[in-house]
């Protein structure tokens, strides 16, 4: 697996698309946690709280939402996260990848709600949710179009649907960020240790 992503990474497969995105995730989102100088606890609070914000069906605001949770937490509950690192992760939820979320949640929701009625395939909720996204009535006013279809046309199985992959993977992110950006820490400063040790030897 190491092999295969060092591969991928590599210069010269640059212009290959998957590993174009790959190399595009990797130094958006995995980079800036190994590098910060945030605490490890703060990186992973900034990682769950950027998922956990990005998978809701908020496409276009979230990154607005994100901020907002940041200074309510930072100033109102004195709790604190990285809220770079939690605009970055949030990023994952955007203007490409919305129809196929948004219809994941559609089905999950209506797993979870136990209605087995008919649904939309996806081709035909892509074509409904795209006839709201005209962005003629600007971003809230297409924000606003976008729930009200959620609300009239999928019910309320949108708004239930993306719970799960919002905690679940607010919480496995948390999860694995904290254990990276531990590791990192400790090796930063096993080296800088080396350095020092180094420049205190006599010359």
């Amino acid at each position: 697996m190491k092999s295969w992503f060092k591969n991928k990474m590599h210069a010269r497969n640059k212009k290959e698309p998957s590993a174009g995105m790959l190399r595009l995730l990797y130094f958006r989102l995995v980079i800036p946690v190994l590098r910060s100088v945030d605490q490890p606890e703060t990186v992973a609070r900034g990682v769950m709280m950027g998922l956990a914000l990005g998978m809701t069906p908020t496409v276009g605001v979230q990154l607005y939402m994100v901020f907002v949770v940041w200074w309510v937490c930072r100033y109102v509950l004195r709790w604190q996260f990285s809220l770079i690192i939690a605009m970055a992760w949030s990023w994952l939820s955007n203007p490409l990848t919305m129809l196929p979320l948004y219809y994941l949640y559609y089905v999950t929701g209506r797993l979870l709600l136990l209605d087995f009625d008919p649904e939309q395939d996806f081709e035909s909720f892509s074509r409904t949710i795209g006839q709201h996204l005209t962005f003629e009535s600007g971003l809230w006013g297409t924000v606003v179009e976008v729930f009200r279809f959620m609300l009239e046309k999928a019910g309320t199985s949108i708004l239930v649907g993306f719970l799960p992959y919002s905690i679940g993977l607010g919480l496995v992110g948390y999860w694995v960020s904290f254990k990276l950006a531990t590791r990192y820490a400790e090796a930063r400063k096993k080296r800088l240790a080396g350095l020092n040790a180094i420049d205190d030897i006599p010359s």
